[in-house]
């Protein structure tokens, strides 16, 4: 196994708004590592570089707080420390919306723009990037409604995974959107992602954001980590 560096980073954590009239709460962003020759996600402070969950994979993001962009956000954002190396952020197949007691298919889509690069949810998509020393990415996500129309407020699940090479790819993670809905709705929805999708197969992550939804509990977290 080759040495990879670990990576300190210097900005603010990322926040998010809750319903309590302008407090804010921290949400965590994905750190991309590696568990014994496979990528792998956890939760990361990157203010501080600390790791806030070691097996994190279910994340949260914001749509919708700058009134200027009403349906798009840059949360979580991505930190690593494979330095040196070349990550590819794949983003699968499939949006699911929150009914209140589960996901079903969205009437919706998700872009995930970085760098120039498009990676669109209604097809599968991908976009990469060189692990520097310090990395602290943002890519844009921005929910569109049918026909690039404006899409209804809602709470939007997307699954991703994580690529490069010398390494297996990472198990799927999931990204809880909240678009201009009460942050307990938001909580809600991703109590539920945590407590039915993780860990699921690839195929059962088809199947929820299809608008199925089985039930999964946790495994025990593995041994062998590289985290910093």
């Amino acid at each position: 196994m080759k040495h990879i560096a670990s990576i300190v980073v210097l900005s603010s954590l990322a926040l998010a708004s809750t319903s309590f009239g302008g407090t804010k709460e921290p949400h965590a962003d994905v750190f991309i590592t590696f568990t014994g020759g496979q990528l792998s996600t956890a939760g990361w402070n990157h203010a501080s570089g600390e790791i806030i969950d070691p097996a994190q994979r279910v994340f949260e993001g914001e749509l919708g707080l700058d009134p200027a962009f009403p349906f798009s956000g840059d949360e979580p954002g991505i930190g690593s420390n494979l330095v040196g190396s070349t990550v590819t952020i794949n983003l699968l197949a499939g949006l699911g919306s929150w009914n209140g007691a589960g996901f079903d298919a969205a009437n919706a889509g998700l872009l995930a723009s970085y760098a120039g690069q498009d990676a669109f949810s209604t097809t599968g998509g991908s976009f990469s990037f060189l692990v520097s020393q310090g990395l602290d990415l943002h890519p844009e996500f921005t929910v569109f409604g049918p026909g690039g129309s404006d899409p209804a407020n809602g709470i939007y699940l997307a699954a991703f995974t994580a690529s490069s090479a010398g390494y297996l790819t990472s198990e799927t993670s999931w990204i809880v959107f909240n678009l201009g809905m009460d942050e307990s709705e938001h909580a809600a929805a991703v109590d539920w992602a945590n407590a039915n999708l993780v860990p699921a197969p690839g195929v059962l992550a088809a199947l929820v954001l299809a608008g199925l939804t089985s039930a999964r509990s946790r495994t025990r977290r593995p041994a062998t980590s590289a985290l910093p």
